[in-house]
């Protein structure tokens, strides 16, 4: 809402959807302590170089993760 106030928003409906895009990528790299700038390159770069997107979806740490059970 902020954004909005003080860059006047956007000027299509395409642009809108962008911005909102953009803004839930940034908030959700934020929430899991993640560079946004980082994860913005390597996703520009594995588009112009046709390799493996990376996964915005939160990365497991080792703690997380529980052996199996026997």
């Amino acid at each position: 809402m902020i954004w909005r106030r003080t860059s006047f928003g956007a000027q299509s409906q395409a642009g809108s959807e962008f911005v909102a895009r953009m803004l839930t990528v940034v908030t959700s790299l934020q929430a899991q302590q993640r560079d946004g700038l980082d994860f913005l390159t390597q996703t520009i770069q594995a588009e112009r170089f046709g390799h493996e997107h990376p996964d915005l979806r939160p990365q497991p740490s080792a703690e997380d993760e529980t052996p199996l059970a026997a």
